[in-house]
């Protein structure tokens, strides 16, 4: 018996290993380069909420360029796929990717139809099809870096990446930057793809930054990527930095999908550590952090909590988590560490003293997603992407910078948690008319 319990172990260790990868799969496209344009948010369909320029937009739509900071190892020849390999690099590299959007020659204002209709007659795809590097982080370093880029000012190298990002904020009159963090299981490309996608339905406001962490698109790298998330999540808080220093944004946000919350909840933990001695303002001063967006976050609840405890709702104005109950790649994730992940919602009444927690900070906003159109879709871990209701609240709370009842979503004062009700778009047509009354539109359906 001691023999086949013995035998038995290592299959079933190997069986739920399988299962997880089928069960979080959604958190990547594996080894896909292109993927396809997400549904456009409901808010904008019909034309009466409309996003994006009346004319040309800030940058040629089917042939754009999107920021990147990656610390992924360089590929041999940067001209041929793949651009970054799937192993971590030591340093943070900076750069442009080339993006190709949609059909050849299709004018600006048929991309606005295809882009914005409600059920599309074909696929749009977006691939990465060049990148251009501008440089490196020289404090990204240390003593466990493995290779010295090519000579060159570090300093020339840093500064040629900020005016990049200050060109994009002077062409969009927004002053505001957005870095989007992955999961697990991706190659470079797609983390670059969902930025541009994102920067687009936003209509190109402000500066977009893919942030693409050494990820692995395998099948059994779960383990590795959350052991990347924990070592990398030094360069994000190092970047973020830099975002703030050398750059003329005004705020920096954060969208975290998956596990890239780690990275994201890390680095906040750390500049909270960093700065336990100042004063609140002095911080936001420091790191001009507006909205930290935290999407199907696959970190514990207990080690949010930790950085809770440390200060870490010190350092963005807003932390925004959104969950679900209905997230089966999360529940399994929970199954398989035994503890809660911070992307699911609890069912029972909170205990008291989170309950005093929540009340006590409301720059910390749960949005329970369940009930949006779209977001049990799959495995319903990647509802941002998939569900119109929470993409069109992701893309006001994005550019608009509205709370939860500004954006029309109803508390639910047993669980301190917020919910969209059935007339969740019509009451977020109502708020961003009142912001611009040409968005009333002709049918009055915004009034």
């Amino acid at each position: 018996m001691t023999s086949n319990a013995q035998n038995f172990k290592p299959r079933l260790e190997m069986f739920c290993l399988i299962v997880l990868t089928v069960m979080i799969s959604a958190c990547s496209s594996s080894r896909s380069y292109k993927i396809n344009l997400m549904p456009a948010p409901t808010i904008f369909e019909d034309g009466a909420i409309d996003p994006l320029p009346k004319g040309q937009p800030p940058v040629s739509y089917d042939d754009f360029r999107m920021l990147y900071a990656t610390d992924r190892k360089s590929s041999d020849d940067p001209n041929k796929r793949p651009f970054y390999l799937d192993k971590a690099g030591f340093i943070l590299k900076l750069g442009e990717a080339r993006v190709k959007a949609g059909p050849e020659g299709t004018n600006w204002e048929t991309v606005r139809q295809i882009t914005l209709a409600k059920n599309r007659s074909r696929d749009y795809p977006l691939e990465v099809v060049s990148v251009d590097g501008t440089g490196y982080l020289a404090n990204t370093y240390s003593f466990q870096t493995r290779s010295i880029p090519e000579p060159a000012s570090p300093d020339r190298r840093g500064q040629e990446f900020a005016q990049l990002v200050d060109a994009r904020l002077a062409g969009s009159g927004a002053k505001d930057i957005y870095v989007y963090l992955h999961g697990f299981r991706v190659m470079f490309d797609v983390p670059v793809l969902v930025a541009s996608e994102l920067w687009h339905f936003m209509g190109y406001r402000g500066a977009f930054i893919a942030y693409s962490w050494a990820s692995t698109p395998s099948a059994f790298a779960y383990f590795a990527d959350l052991e990347a998330a924990v070592i990398m999540a030094r360069k994000l808080r190092i970047f973020l930095t830099y975002l703030a220093d050398k750059t003329q944004a005004e705020k920096i946000h954060i969208i975290a999908f998956s596990a890239g919350s780690r990275l994201v909840v890390r680095a906040l933990h750390q500049m909270a550590l960093l700065k336990a001695e100042d004063t609140d303002e002095e911080i936001r001063k420091k790191f001009r952090i507006g909205n930290v967006i935290i999407i199907g976050g696959d970190i514990s609840q207990e080690e949010f909590g930790v950085g809770l405890v440390d200060g870490l709702l010190r350092i963005p104005e807003r932390t925004t988590i959104y969950a679900s109950t209905a997230d089966r790649a999360l529940a399994f994730v929970n199954w398989l560490f035994r503890r809660e992940r911070l992307g699911e919602l609890w069912a029972d009444d909170l205990p008291v003293r989170m309950a005093d927690f929540l009340r006590a900070n409301p720059s910390l906003q749960f949005v329970d997603v369940t009930e949006a159109a779209g977001s049990t879709d799959g495995d319903g871990h990647s509802f941002f992407r998939k569900s119109p209701w929470v993409s069109s609240d992701l893309m006001a709370l994005l550019a608009y910078d509205l709370g939860a009842a500004q954006r029309g979503l109803v508390k639910d004062d047993r669980l301190l948690t917020w919910r969209y009700p059935p007339d969740f778009i019509e009451r977020l047509r109502r708020q961003l008319a009142k912001m611009n009354p040409e968005w009333a539109g002709a049918q009055g359906q915004v009034e």
